[in-house]
């Protein structure tokens, strides 16, 4: 008896497998059922032409009580757009007989290469992905993507003098400026570095670009680390700009400098000669230091220089000029430095500071102290050789009125304005997103020297500076519009 209900239930067991494994098998044509994508979009940010996009993923739900068979998947274009497709493990552009159990999914894989198309402006690549199912029900899936052409260097060395005009210039492996020899970028050009590239001065660099057309130094990569997060907001994605201890009379003008290992690093040099010339530019967001002067005549110019792991301005001995210059650290990625650090030695060398001026700027940060000096006792043989001096600006650093070298310094105040970001538009440590113009209440506004404010008349926008009681920092107060509130 045991042994025959033992045989009753094996049975019973396999009837059970086989009604539920035809319920499985069920597939239906019903018109009225539909597939679930996980986006009905897929976009890609600009592309370089003749380049591959990177890969982006879909899912493919059946949420039916019922499984569904695919007729075919396939590109309108029938593949001739560019875009490529694999589908379930499958690629090509036209894909038939697939099967889709129900409460299951699949995978689609999408990937596109913009063709050279000689334009100025990117153009727009369309295409749709359709699937058609065993009913004759068709639904779509549109693809986008903007292509830009580019001229690609690899290695470029500069053995004479080059021009570098408006277009886009993709350079791997590093771009050298030689000896004697003067690289002159104009206006509108964008130089994308490929990650570890950066761009070594030897001779001289001559970049000036205008306010509507600045130039551009950045990393190649146009895709999203995150759905919010552009690769272009994360620091560290090139190596920076380098000026050579031989290299002399270099000019940076509307120049906009992001998200790389280092913005821009002087080496030791001759400080009797300028070496660097900054003005009405951008430079922010940085693994190490966002501008490192060594032992170098540097001048910067109603300019930011914002958000370094290491300091925004970094000087090591020579002669510094910073006038109406906004230099902020809101550096969140790791633990980071303060803004502004000055010294007079480095790595066992010394380098008497013979001037550091700092007029009509504001210096701040998330940071109690946001300015730090580091100065060796040099001993009689140099002589002055820690000189620096804070005149009308707003900065962040423990109050010292009784420092000739403080002049007209407005403090900030960290009970009413806690971590500095009320002086500010927008700091926005989920998006990574700064907006150093000023609020209405910023203790920045009107404590501007004329004096120096003479020196710039127009802001970072061009908006122009009152002849009295200007702002300090790099931009001039205005009334923002919603628009840019929302940017």
């Amino acid at each position: 008896m045991k042994f025959l209900r033992y045989i009753g239930f094996l049975l019973l067991a396999s009837v059970l497998l086989v009604v539920s494994c035809d319920e499985e098998a069920t597939f239906s044509s019903d018109p009225s059922l539909r597939l679930h994508f996980s986006c009905d979009t897929i976009c890609f940010d600009t592309l370089f032409t003749t380049i591959g996009s990177p890969t982006a993923t879909m899912n493919v739900y059946n949420r039916n009580s019922s499984s569904l068979r695919i007729a075919n998947v396939s590109l309108v274009s029938g593949g001739k757009s560019g875009f490529r497709v694999n589908v379930d493990g499958q690629y090509s552009s036209y894909i038939q007989d697939l099967e889709i159990r129900r409460n299951d999914s699949l995978y689609v894989y999408v990937e596109v290469t913009p063709a050279e198309n000689s334009a100025e402006s990117p153009l727009m690549l369309t295409d749709s992905l359709c699937f058609t199912l065993e009913s004759g029900v068709q639904q779509y899936i549109t693809l986008l993507a903007y292509g830009r052409d580019a001229i690609f260097m690899r290695a470029p060395f500069f053995a004479s003098d080059t021009l570098l005009q408006r277009g886009h210039y993709v350079i791997y492996d590093s771009l050298v400026v030689g000896n004697n020899s003067t690289l002159t970028i104009t206006e509108g050009a964008t130089l994308y570095f490929h990650s570890r590239a950066g761009l070594r001065v030897r001779g001289r660099l001559n970049a000036v670009g205008t306010k509507e057309q600045p130039i551009v130094f950045r990393g190649d990569r146009t895709d999203n680390l995150l759905n919010n997060l552009p690769y272009d907001r994360v620091p560290g994605q090139w190596a920076g700009i380098t000026i050579d201890s031989a290299s002399n009379n270099n000019r940076l003008e509307y120049c906009d400098i992001h998200s790389a290992k280092y913005g821009i690093k002087v080496e030791p040099g001759d400080t009797l000669q300028p070496r660097l010339w900054v003005e009405s530019s951008r430079i922010e967001n940085f693994d190490g230091n966002a501008l490192e002067c060594v032992n170098s005549k540097v001048d910067v110019v109603n300019s930011l220089l914002a958000n370094a792991r290491g300091n925004c301005v970094k000087v090591v001995g020579g002669r510094v000029r910073f006038v109406h210059c906004t230099i902020a650290n809101f550096y969140v990625w790791k633990v980071r430095d303060v803004a502004l650090a000055l010294h007079n030695s480095f790595e066992g060398v010394s380098y008497p500071l013979r001037e550091a001026l700092f007029a009509n700027c504001i210096i701040a940060g998330s940071g109690d102290d946001e300015i730090m000096g580091y100065f060796s006792l040099l001993g009689d043989t140099i002589p002055d050789a820690s000189n620096y001096k804070f005149v009308n600006s707003f900065i962040n650093t423990i109050s010292d009125d009784d420092n000739e070298d403080f002049v007209n310094i407005v403090y900030d105040n960290k009970e009413k304005h806690p971590f500095a970001k009320e002086h500010f538009r927008l700091v926005d440590h989920n998006l990574f997103i700064y907006d150093f113009h000023l609020t209405d209440s910023a203790a920045a506004r009107g404590i501007a020297a004329k004096e120096y404010a003479e020196l710039t008349k127009y802001d970072l926008d061009g908006v122009e500076r009152p002849s009295d009681a200007a702002d300090a920092g790099c931009y001039q107060f205005v009334e923002a519009v919603d628009d840019e509130l929302l940017q």
